[in-house]
């Protein structure tokens, strides 16, 4: 029996494979239309197998022996499927993504524009700042041209500008972003003389987990380690060629990714030494923060997204830089679109209402949805427990 058993388990993988694909495609049409999005789950299959053989004899015939062979099986499957409704799933699905997960992608070789559509929801400048909201309702055809333009104006950028496009194609027109974990070391009460660096409840201080006595100028300071990562823009490249970064701090609580100060060059540097703050001197670091979805909005949207796309505004994301070299003829490919009717090269299709919606094969050059929905099915996985994943204060990733 090893074959059937080999086939049934392909089968009922290929089972839980449309099933969960289905369900996603729904959840982001019910996205759409701003309906309520429901989960359920495949939470076993039981596949019994079962064979007999069997030996008779027949004397009515007069042949032979009358002996007589029979072989029978038979399998009865079973499944278990229930709702996902409970608070633990509720809490995962509402929960911001952790910020490590744009690491992780980024070392798979996700395109940042991918990355940054599907898991930012806004930039911000902080209280009374400017800010870029991720709507898909704010994008609108544009030439090559115009969309170089809005990227110059950045956060100013006015209609038919669609300013966190703008402001996506401005942080990736530099080449890839970067990501590099260090330890960052914070002074920690005044310097010291060496008589003082010696004194016993000093030294009972060192006992605290992460903290080191460590020089300081003519002197000793107590010094707190802590692990940090940083998400690095590249600017243009100087008249040498060389090529800076701005660093911005990533953090699991909002702001995920916000400004810091670039002392110490933070992207690239293993150790980040940080300045003692002089009293009155400090002030937060300028920049633009950048806050993550959680995979409800991932799903609302896609399905904003695939009403921008029924309205006839293709959306349209750079993955290679294309549009400040100005490639004439050359579109970027779509982040997301479902067909009402069979593509040509067609992988995926689900029954909603009525109507059934197609997915195209994945095409690097003009279709990333089958890519997206994988991604957007992982992202819902991680998170289906996320209310039973433990969580630390710190994070240190090498590259």
């Amino acid at each position: 029996m090893p074959e059937t058993i080999a086939e049934h388990a392909i089968a009922y993988n290929d089972t839980v494979e449309r099933a969960t694909d289905t369900q996603m495609l729904m959840n982001i049409l019910r996205a759409r239309d701003q309906a309520p999005m429901h989960f359920t789950t495949i939470g076993s299959i039981r596949g019994q197998l079962n064979a007999g053989a069997g030996l008779g004899y027949d004397g009515s015939t007069g042949l032979g022996n009358g002996l007589l062979a029979s072989i029978s099986g038979g399998t009865s499957p079973g499944f278990d499927i229930g709702p996902l409704d409970r608070q633990e799933f509720a809490r995962g699905l509402m929960r911001p993504l952790d910020p490590t997960l744009f690491r992780v992608l980024w070392d798979r070789n996700m395109p940042d524009q991918l990355l940054i559509y599907l898991l930012v929801s806004r930039f911000d400048e902080g209280p009374g700042g400017r800010r870029a909201v991720n709507d898909p309702r704010l994008r609108n055809n544009l030439t090559n041209e115009q969309r170089v333009a809005c990227a110059v104006a950045g956060l100013d950028a006015q209609p038919p500008c669609d300013r966190f496009q703008a402001m996506v194609d401005r942080l990736t027109a530099n080449g890839p972003i970067l990501f590099n974990g260090y330890t960052r070391y914070v002074p920690v009460g005044p310097q010291l003389t060496r008589a003082e660096s010696t004194k016993p409840e000093l030294l009972a201080s060192l006992r605290e987990p992460g903290v080191s006595l460590r020089p300081d100028g003519n002197g000793w300071r107590l010094m707190r380690a802590i692990e940090q990562m940083a998400i690095c823009i590249p600017g243009p490249p100087d008249a040498q060629g060389h090529q800076g970064y701005t660093a911005s701090a990533v953090d699991r609580e909002p702001p995920q990714i916000s400004p810091m100060s670039q002392a110490g060059n933070p992207c690239i540097a293993d150790e980040v030494r940080e300045a003692s703050a002089q009293p009155g001197s400090g002030s937060p670091a300028r920049g633009v923060a950048w806050y993550l979805r959680s995979v409800e909005e991932v799903l609302q949207y896609l399905g904003a997204v695939q009403r921008r796309e029924e309205q006839g505004i293709p959306y349209r994301i750079d993955t290679t830089g294309r549009v400040f070299r100005r490639d004439v003829g050359v579109e970027a490919p779509r982040l997301f679109r479902l067909w009402p009717a069979e593509p040509p090269q067609s992988r995926i299709s689900a029954r909603y209402r009525g109507q059934r919606w197609w997915v195209a094969a994945h095409d690097d050059g003009e279709d990333l949805t089958l890519r997206v929905l994988g991604l957007a099915t992982q992202l819902l996985n991680i998170q289906k427990a996320a209310g039973d994943i433990s969580t630390s204060g710190t994070v240190r990733l090498v590259r």
